[in-house]
């Protein structure tokens, strides 16, 4: 069975982004360190929210072959050449 956050869970969760990126203090980062010790829940949370980080990283790190960069430079250049763009409508 899944644990179940609680309100205090809720409270954390963008601590728990902000301890993973290392943007909280000390005192921060020991008392939401506690939580996620003894919370399962915020646990699970705290490792799949890393586990993404870092697969945006190596996705972000990831060069696209010469060919499709040729490509995206030429249609990007076509567009900006023909002028701006009309709004959708619905």
């Amino acid at each position: 069975m899944k644990p179940e956050p609680t309100d205090r869970c809720r409270k954390l969760l963008e601590e728990v982004s902000r301890y993973l990126d290392g943007d909280l203090t000390a005192a921060e980062r020991r008392k939401v360190g506690q939580h996620l010790q003894r919370c399962p829940c915020c646990q699970h949370m705290a490792d799949s929210l890393k586990h993404t980080v870092e697969a945006c990283h190596k996705a972000g790190s990831a060069r696209l072959p010469a060919d499709v960069r040729s490509r995206a430079r030429a249609r990007i250049a076509t567009l900006l050449a023909s002028g701006p763009v009309p709004p959708r409508t619905a």
